[in-house]
């Protein structure tokens, strides 16, 4: 009688084998890599702030470039040119239902302007007549925060910023351009009738010839947003109702969000 062959295998034998753990397997990240990523994402997030940085940077040494009168006739090309491409490109891009959707949101309105003209103009002069007990600050200058503090929000920089951070660009597009419109006619009224003449300190510095000229100001003013802002709107507009897909394929491809931020940087120049 032969002997019975062992059904043991030899891996049976042995018993099982341990598995190779993950940090065998799986190669760690060097240190310097994940740092190098992280650098470059944020620089990639925040290009927009650096590149202002930069041009600000840049006009302080080549003033002559960015000046009225200057290298490129900044008072046509920017003032103008700029500011009109931003809002041709944001009318190519904005869809007409969300513009009247926002133009008929009444609590918009009055929470952005009385934000911008009651709230920011108090607290700017606040600042301005705690700092006026300095003596090595100059009253002109602070004259000069005042009335900063009392104009409308810029409607160029906003669409801009807001497109850039991801926000609503349609209803910062419609309560910006409402501030614009309020402006000539709320901010002398602010600066003339309200803060100068609350202190002796400013009161001195106002023209008594300042609310003479405000006829000439809103022509100015309105022969400026006609040009730059609501007739390059408007022919965005009908040429996406007419060329829909075509007008959203450029919008795309060629990415017209961020030549609204390349102009934008013009204008910081």
């Amino acid at each position: 009688m032969q002997p019975l062959e062992s059904t043991t295998s030899p891996v049976a034998i042995a018993g099982p084998q341990p598995s190779p753990t993950p940090s065998q397997d799986i190669r760690k990240p060097r240190r310097w890599l994940i740092v190098l990523k992280t650098i470059t994402s944020f620089l990639l997030d925040q290009w927009l702030l650096l590149a202002m940085g930069l041009l600000i940077l840049l006009a302080y040494f080549f003033p002559s470039v960015g000046k009225r009168g200057g290298h490129i006739r900044s008072e046509y090309t920017v003032t103008y040119g700029a500011v009109a491409l931003i809002f041709l490109c944001s009318g190519l891009t904005l869809p007409f239902d969300k513009l009247v959707k926002h133009a008929r949101n009444i609590r918009l309105h009055i929470i952005v302007q009385i934000t911008s003209f009651l709230i920011t103009s108090s607290v700017f002069f606040g600042i301005a007549c705690a700092a006026s007990t300095n003596p090595s600050i100059e009253i002109s200058i602070l004259v000069g925060f005042i009335a900063t503090g009392c104009l409308p929000t810029t409607i160029n920089s906003n669409v801009v910023m807001t497109r850039q951070a991801g926000g609503d660009v349609a209803a910062t597009m419609v309560s910006v351009t409402v501030g614009n419109l309020l402006g000539p006619f709320i901010t002398p009224l602010l600066i003339a009738k309200l803060y100068l003449p609350a202190t002796s300190l400013f009161s001195e510095w106002l023209p008594a010839e300042a609310l003479n000229n405000l006829p000439a100001l809103y022509k100015n003013v309105m022969f400026q947003m006609g040009l730059s802002v609501y007739l390059p709107l408007v022919v965005g507009q009908i040429l996406r109702a007419i060329w829909t897909k075509k007008v959203e394929w450029i919008a795309v491809k060629f990415k017209l969000g961020k030549v609204g931020s390349v102009c934008l940087l013009a204008l910081v120049w």
